[in-house]
């Protein structure tokens, strides 16, 4: 049996997704996690590489070795990783963002050219 998509089941999901992402609302909300799986496997544009490794040096630089000799190593890197976490999700996040709105722009061109296609044969 097909697990629900939690987008079904929460409407502050619903609301937060339809706000990111105008463009789905041409769709029903049963069919979003199907045009939404799909505009996610949209390869990364240049641009987008560009910025996913840029990113991850910078958030990676900002990790400091153990200078405390108080805390242990692990303890200290998984604070780190804890404030990090957040901050390399805000710098990524527009451009994840950005690769699913062209997945979807695509989409509609493909629904369009499909409804023209079926339309000219009638």
């Amino acid at each position: 049996m097909a697990k629900e998509s939690l987008i079904l089941r929460f409407p502050f999901l619903q609301w937060l997704l339809a706000h990111l992402f105008p463009r789905l609302r041409q769709w029903s909300v049963q069919e979003w996690p199907t045009v939404l799986g799909k505009a996610r496997q949209v390869e990364f544009d240049r641009l987008e590489q560009i910025a996913t490794l840029a990113g991850v040096i910078v958030v990676a630089w900002q990790v400091k070795p153990v200078t405390s000799l108080g805390a242990s190593a692990l303890i200290s890197y998984l604070v780190q990783f804890v404030y990090l976490v957040p901050v390399l999700l805000l710098v990524l996040g527009p451009f994840f963002v950005r690769r699913i709105r062209r997945g979807l722009n695509a989409a509609v061109r493909n629904r369009d050219a499909g409804t023209e296609a079926r339309d000219g044969q009638q």
